[in-house]
């Protein structure tokens, strides 16, 4: 189901959005601020800066869905999972009639799939917030043009008296192709990968996986295993991928929520690995009601925590029941590894490394401990291949955090927020371009970090992936239907890597599509990419962006939800929804107070 999606202007200002339920938002967590004073003075600089950049040419937007989600959100709620205390943020603009902003009749959100557990949880009676607003800078696109992977505001070619709001991804002239998640530009010949030259930017757009900080106890002690373990390798088809439990030189603290290794004096590699053992609603509830299990671990996917919701109204609500939810069915090989890395001592040959899996190939960075020096390394069955080596920031002991990504076919590394610098070397050029990749039952474990020759801690594990962009057809289109079949066979083999692997080969096709720009014209396409109506979707005569119709660049969010408190964190209502009817709906707060801003997410744009 697609929707429209619109960008429309606040008083004075204006607003930036689209109106689909492909458009939804997601919130990170909120910070709270001590005094009043710095509430004060924090609300005051938000209208300053609104004040002064109107002046200079800049504009103020609503988000009112989520089709930029995670990167600014629409009208959302929020929860916490009543199983693993995880943030769940879920978009909300379904339930608004998008002219009006009345509820329409019996269409409510009442409940949500944590991203990171899958459990479920009710929120029918949580709060929903106003999306982001922000500010649009017109001034740069009156002096020269767009850049790629600018989020950028635009009149709607169908309708240009409503604004979009999307990011920039393909420019005047281009061929772009949406193929397996990534975005390629394509000259007649051969394909190149568009990504993220910003590193920065490549940060922001990582989607969670899976955080070792919110595990699922209860879930945990029916019997479920936990997702990262201490692990051996074997020749065998034991475990997973042939990695075997074993606790030996790592000990798990699940109370911490650390892994300890005692490594100083002992040879050779240890390993901990993330298993991709992702519960489905099943499972979930087989696990409540007491059931032994056999669990298995599964293929990381494109599911998108903001979209996981489901509730009444079938006409404006896409799932009725958590059943019919999109949980993904997309293999994503693209993947960050974090983690927090406290060394105690350091012996003979101290080493540290991570490793990503993506289909055939491992990629590991191996990190020596006492020369401070970073090698990254890609493996297959048949060979060792060093790619590129530099200085890294460990120094012996100490407490170092470490991210570890391989992302559009390039690997980088920062250790405590610095990019190491490998240079060209770390970036990937594939012999096959054109081939697909294909996951492999290695990719059920997809990361893992090895010691030798130290005693340390590792903690605050964390797993995300790149943002999958999917080839999703146009409404008219005759194989849409040929399209959803393929995507549900998909979501049956996700324990089956070879099986998927067989299926999508089959119909390759049906996760690829081209589109030309115009010579005058952008390419426009949404962060939640299963829930944004942009250049994919519009009639092919006017999937590309005019020139005349750019607005600005968006480039500041000065004024997230307000955050309540008082009343249990609810604050206590000031104005209530009202539905199509006009009949005030008694049990759900459109405003409450007090509230203090969400400092955190007062930020520059990326």
């Amino acid at each position: 189901m697609t929707t429209p999606e619109s960008v429309s202007p606040l008083s004075p200002p204006a607003v930036a959005a689209t109106s689909s339920k492909f458009d939804k938002a997601v919130a990170p967590k909120p910070v709270h601020v001590d005094t009043a004073r710095d509430h004060f003075e924090s609300i005051l600089f938000a209208l300053v800066l609104a004040l002064l950049f109107r002046t200079f040419e800049a504009e103020a937007f609503v988000i009112p869905t989520g089709s930029m989600a995670p990167t600014l959100y629409g009208r959302h709620k929020e929860s916490t999972c009543v199983h693993c205390g995880h943030r769940i943020t879920i978009g909300a603009s379904d339930e608004l009639n998008a002219e009006s902003g009345l509820l329409y009749e019996n269409a409510r959100i009442e409940s949500a799939i944590c991203p990171n557990c899958r459990g479920v949880t009710e929120v029918r009676d949580a709060l929903a917030f106003n999306g982001d607003r922000i500010l649009v800078n017109k001034y740069p696109y009156e002096l020269g043009d767009p850049s790629r992977w600018d989020v950028f505001v635009f009149k709607y070619p169908e309708e240009p008296h409503i604004n979009y709001i999307k990011r920039l991804v393909g420019l005047p002239g281009e061929t772009i192709r949406v193929r397996q998640g990534n975005l390629y530009l394509w000259d007649g010949k051969e394909e190149k990968i568009l990504r993220k030259d910003d590193v920065n930017k490549q940060k922001v757009l990582q989607i969670p996986v899976y955080d070792d900080r919110f595990a699922p106890e209860q879930l945990l002690k029916t019997g479920w295993p936990e997702r990262w373990a201490a692990v051996k390798k074997t020749d065998g088809k034991d475990g997973v991928a042939g990695w075997v439990s074993e606790e030996s030189t790592w000990t798990q603290d699940t109370k911490q929520r650390l892994f300890e290794v005692k490594g100083a004096q002992v040879p050779g590699l240890n390993w901990i690995r993330y298993r991709n053992y992702t519960p489905n609603l099943a499972e979930w509830q087989l696990a409540e009601q007491g059931e032994k299990q056999s669990p298995v671990p599964r293929l990381v996917t494109d599911f998108c925590g903001y979209n996981t919701y489901s509730g009444s109204g079938r006409e404006h609500i896409e799932a009725l029941a958590v059943e019919e939810i999109d949980t993904g069915e997309f293999w994503v090989g693209d993947l960050t590894l974090s983690c927090q890395l406290n060394i105690a001592t350091i012996g003979e040959s101290p080493q540290v490394v991570l490793e990503l899996i993506e289909g055939e190939f491992a990629y590991q960075c191996r990190i020596d401990c006492k020369t401070a020096t970073a090698v990254l390394f890609k493996i297959t069955p048949d060979r060792e291949m060093e790619l590129a080596s530099a200085a890294c920031g460990i120094y012996g002991p100490g407490s170092y955090q470490l991210r570890f990504a391989n992302v559009d076919d390039r690997l980088v590394l920062w250790i405590d927020d610095q990019m190491v610098e490998f240079g060209q070397a770390a970036v990937l050029n594939q012999p096959n371009a054109l081939s697909i990749p294909l996951p492999t039952t290695q990719d059920l474990t997809p990361a893992g970090i090895a010691a030798q020759g130290i005693d340390a801690t590792v903690s605050q594990l964390l797993i995300e992936r790149d943002i999958y962009y999917r080839a999703d057809l146009t409404e008219h289109d005759f194989r849409r239907n040929d399209q959803g079949r393929f995507r549900r066979d998909l979501a049956r083999y996700l324990d089956r890597p070879d099986e998927w692997s067989r299926r999508y080969l089959q119909e390759a096709e049906m996760d690829s599509v081209e589109i030309k720009v115009t010579e005058d014209g952008y390419l426009a396409l949404g962060d939640n990419s299963p829930r944004s109506r942009d250049s994919r979707l519009w009639s092919p005569a006017l999937q590309s962006v005019p020139r005349k119709f750019l607005v600005g660049k968006a480039f500041y969010i000065y004024w997230p939800h307000g955050v309540p408190f008082m009343n249990n964190g609810r604050g206590y209502t000031i104005a209530k929804h009202r539905d199509t009817r006009g009949r005030v709906v008694e049990d759900y707060p459109k405003y409450t107070a007090p509230f203090y801003p969400q400092i955190d997410r007062m930020k520059r744009i990326r």
